[in-house]
């Protein structure tokens, strides 16, 4: 559905800087009726991105194609205007147009637009989109008395009312509050695959990420990092810059000794065994990556064996869901994730046990934020 082939964006460099490069060879491509994110953190080139399909941005060469047609091509000198790429797009801000009603802001692009519809589908066809997004009833409410999350429905039911081929949603739910950010975020994936509708979404938070795409691209510095599905990008990561921007981990680093998917890497607190990269060889310096989750208490009769290591329990904090413990093991600082219902205090001796399946081995060529998990 949306190719994007070898992308390059500059822009002029200012008081004789040189030119600043946004995007360095972006290529993915992005399958029909796919929820597929753009991640990273803040000036990594995903927004960016997002303005180059939608024709905000031009540019220095590559190529964007939507199905089987190319909107721009460095190669043809080709570029289709933005009004004529058939897409729908939502904003961070919203853009809703407070001197209209509901009903007159998702009218817009049937009335106004490049493909305008006849005057007798244009009722009709609004207030479906309302429907789909649970507005029916606040068709003739004038827009400045919605409420924040009703605004980003007003903006979604535009962008879906001339049917786009191609949804782009740009960190639409970044102005809401936690509770309402939740359940939009449930609500929006839900309404567009039941659509069908091809969805390119950005955002820097790593949960809307995980929670809502098929497929993410995480970037940083105009680079795609790693791509794959939320799980494969959150349980294996190939790098430290993943592992501690998607979510909190363990970072220990170390020397590897063997590679392959029976990896070992010998670390501060011992050896440990784990998945490396084909990449690696022995003699690199790498990083043991143990997300919080995977680390279990093993019984106290079981302290030897491969990733099995003594530890003392500094300090734990009851969260609801789950007990945030913090252990001492061979003078490092581990952060676990147990269940509430776990019998264990500060203080007490036990037992870790690191399932080498869950231990990633990557490059240390990224400086984490810290040794301990963030």
């Amino acid at each position: 559905m949306l190719l994007i082939e070898n992308l390059v964006k500059s822009y002029p460099g200012q008081h004789g800087q040189d030119a600043m490069l946004a995007l360095r060879d972006v290529s993915f491509k992005v399958e029909e009726g796919s929820f597929f994110t753009l991640l990273g953190p803040s000036g990594c080139g995903k927004t960016t991105t997002l303005q180059c399909i939608a024709g905000l941005e031009n540019p220095d060469t590559g190529v964007i194609q939507m199905g089987d047609r190319a909107v721009f091509s460095s190669r043809e000198n080709l570029l289709v205007p933005a009004n004529r790429r058939e897409l729908g797009m939502v904003f961070q801000s919203y853009a809703i147009w407070p001197h209209m009603s509901v009903f007159d802001n998702v009218a817009f692009p049937l009335v106004y637009g490049v493909k305008r519809a006849p005057s007798h589908e244009v009722r009709p066809r609004v207030l479906k989109a309302l429907e789909m997004v649970e507005l029916g009833h606040l068709a003739d409410r004038p827009a400045p008395l919605l409420s924040g999350g009703q605004q980003q429905r007003v903006a979604l039911a535009r962008a879906l009312v001339h049917e786009p081929r191609l949804l782009l949603l740009d960190e639409p739910l970044s102005n809401l509050d936690a509770k309402l950010r939740d359940t939009m975020r449930t609500e929006i994936r839900n309404l567009v695959k039941s659509l069908g509708i091809t969805t390119l979404f950005v955002t820097h938070d790593q949960v809307e990420a995980i929670g809502m795409s098929d497929q993410i691209v995480l970037m940083k510095a105009g680079k795609i990092v790693q791509q794959g599905s939320p799980r494969d990008i959150y349980l294996r990561p190939n790098s430290v810059f993943t592992a501690d921007f998607m979510g909190r981990s363990n970072l220990l680093p170390g020397v590897l000794e063997a590679g392959g998917a029976t990896g070992r890497a010998q670390t501060a607190i011992g050896l440990i065994s784990g998945v490396a990269g084909p990449e690696l060889a022995p003699g690199a310096q790498v990083m043991v990556v143990v997300r919080p989750q995977a680390i279990l208490v093993a019984p106290a009769t079981e302290a030897s064996g491969p990733n099995r290591f003594k530890a003392r329990v500094d300090a734990m904090t009851f969260l609801g869901d789950v007990v945030e413990t913090e252990v001492e093991v061979g003078g490092r600082k581990l952060t676990l994730m147990l269940d509430p219902y776990t019998a264990l205090s500060v203080g007490q001796e036990l037992v870790l046990e690191l399932p080498p399946e869950r231990c990633v081995i990557v490059p240390a060529d990224e400086p984490a934020s810290s040794g301990s998990p963030k």
